[in-house]
């Protein structure tokens, strides 16, 4: 069966958007990683966020600069990095053949 994303997701991303957007700010602020997720997890959005941040050269992009141009912040895509908005929930698509 196929499931989407909810819109409080990322695309390959099991963490809500808030708590990775709240993990980056936190380490971007000099504090500590919050201890809800694993210090490895938060450094993989941390490295993907360092080059999201850096994409379009330096200076960088601060965070809230990437979220309002809907770039996917913790990826590591240099590729498929945005988000696009959907109007409508995507429909499964069907196969149709015609008989031999």
């Amino acid at each position: 069966m196929h499931t989407c994303r909810p819109a409080t997701h990322w695309r390959r991303f099991l963490a809500p958007i808030a708590v990775i957007v709240a993990s980056l700010g936190a380490k971007l602020s000099g504090l500590h990683w919050p201890k809800d997720d694993s210090r490895q997890r938060q450094q993989y959005w941390h490295q993907g966020y360092l080059i999201q941040s850096r994409f379009d050269g330096l200076p960088p992009a601060a965070l809230q600069v990437l979220l309002a141009q809907l770039v996917v912040a913790a990826t590591h895509s240099t590729i498929d990095r945005t988000t696009l908005p959907v109007p409508e929930p995507p429909h499964r698509r069907l196969a149709a053949t015609a008989p031999p």
